[in-house]
C-alpha cells in the first residue's frame, strides 16, 4: 500500500521570510497551497526510484509548503489542522486508485492541473519563494525544476524552425516557442515563450562581466538597480522606475521597451565549460510578453550601458507565429 507520510521540512525553510506588503500578490489561502504541496509530496513518493523526478517534486512541493506559511494570518495549530485534513483527504484519494499501471500517477497529475493554474496567478510569490529556497538549499532548486509543469502534460506542439527579417529565427519544441536574434559581438537574445508562465528573455555572451559563484555579498545586486515594485489594478506588482530614475539613467541591467515600460534582470549565470554568461530577465511571462509583441524598439541595458537595441516591430511575422504557438496551450 502507498504510504503518504510527508517528510519534515527544514526549520529554515519553514521560517521564510514575509514578502514586503507592497510587493504581496493577491491573498493565497493557505489550504489551498498546501493541498498543492501534499499532491507534489504524494507524487514524489511515486517517482521516489527516478531521483531527477524525486527532486523536482521535493522543489516544489517545499515552495508550495513555504508560500503557504508566509504571510498567513492562520495560527500554528490552524495551519497544523489544515493541513492534516489535507494531507488525509488527499492521501486516502491516492490509495483508493489501482496500484497497477500509472492510475495513481495519472490520478495527480490531473489533481494537479489546478496547482498550475494557482502558481499562475501568484507567479512572482511563487518565483520569489523558489529563489529564496534556492539560496537555503541549492542543490534542490538547481536548474529552476520547481518551475516546471506540475499537473497533466498538454499534447506536444508541431516542431518548426522558421527564419524571418532581422535576423530573428522561430523554434518550436515540445511546450516552448523560442525565438532568437543575434546582437553583435558573439552575443544572442533567446525569447522562450509558453502558455504556462514560466517563459523567459535571456541575454548572452562570453564577453558579458562574468559570475562568481564563490564571491562574497550578493553578485547580482548591482544588476538589481534602477527599479521599483508598484501595485496593479488586479492586486499583483510590476516593475517600474525607481524615482529619480529614466531610461538614459537605468544603472542596473533591463530590457527597456520603447523607453518606458521596464523588463528588470531577474537572475544569472556563468557556464563553467563555455564561460558564456547569461542574463535572465523578467521572472512573469504574463507580463512581459505583451510587452514584447507591442513594442517597437528594445534597449538592453547591462550595469548602466546600453549594450544593444532591437528593433521589435520589423518582424510582425514573428510575433504572429510566437502567439499562435503559445495559444496552443489553452489550459496552460
Amino acid at each position: 500500500m502507498l504510504r503518504y507520510a510527508l517528510p519534515i521540512l527544514p526549520a529554515l525553510l519553514l521560517a521564510a521570510p514575509s514578502a514586503a506588503a507592497d510587493d504581496a500578490p493577491p491573498p493565497l489561502a493557505y489550504q489551498d497551497a498546501a493541498r498543492c504541496g501534499v499532491l507534489n509530496s504524494l507524487m514524489g513518493i511515486l517517482v521516489a526510484g527516478e531521483p531527477e523526478a524525486a527532486r523536482t517534486r521535493e522543489a516544489m512541493a517545499l515552495t508550495w509548503f513555504a508560500l503557504g506559511s508566509d504571510g498567513s494570518t492562520m495560527s500554528e495549530a490552524e495551519q497544523a489542522a489544515a493541513f492534516d485534513a489535507v494531507h488525509k483527504e488527499e492521501g486516502e484519494a491516492v490509495v483508493a486508485q489501482s496500484a497497477e499501471g500509472s492510475a495513481r500517477a495519472d490520478h495527480l497529475r490531473l489533481r494537479m492541473k489546478a496547482c498550475d493554474k494557482l502558481r499562475d496567478s501568484h507567479a512572482d510569490a511563487y518565483r520569489d519563494m523558489t529563489r529564496l529556497l534556492a539560496l537555503a538549499s541549492p542543490e534542490k532548486f538547481a536548474g529552476d525544476v520547481a518551475l516546471q509543469r506540475q499537473g497533466t502534460e498538454p499534447p506536444p506542439i508541431p516542431h518548426k524552425d522558421l527564419s524571418f527579417g532581422d535576423g530573428w529565427t522561430f523554434q518550436s519544441r515540445y511546450d516552448t516557442c523560442i525565438a532568437r536574434r543575434p546582437l553583435g559581438k558573439g552575443a544572442e537574445l533567446v525569447l522562450g515563450f509558453n502558455n504556462f508562465n514560466d517563459g523567459h528573455i535571456v541575454v548572452k555572451s562570453k564577453a558579458f562581466p562574468k559570475f562568481d559563484d564563490e564571491a562574497e555579498g550578493d553578485v547580482f545586486e548591482p544588476h538589481n538597480r534602477g527599479y521599483q515594485w508598484a501595485e496593479t489594478p488586479d492586486g499583483g506588482s510590476t516593475a517600474v522606475f525607481a524615482q529619480g530614475v529614466s531610461a538614459a539613467s537605468y544603472p542596473g541591467t533591463a530590457m527597456i521597451i520603447d523607453g518606458r515600460a521596464l523588463i528588470p534582470f531577474f537572475s544569472g549565470q556563468t557556464g563553467e565549460e563555455d564561460g558564456v554568461t547569461s542574463y535572465l530577465l523578467g521572472a512573469s511571462q504574463r507580463q512581459f510578453w505583451p510587452l514584447l509583441k507591442s513594442g517597437g524598439t528594445a534597449d538592453i541595458v547591462i550595469l548602466g550601458k546600453k549594450r544593444f537595441s532591437v528593433t521589435l516591430s520589423a518582424s510582425p511575422a514573428l510575433w504572429a507565429e510566437m502567439q499562435t504557438c503559445i495559444d496552443q496551450y489553452p489550459d496552460g
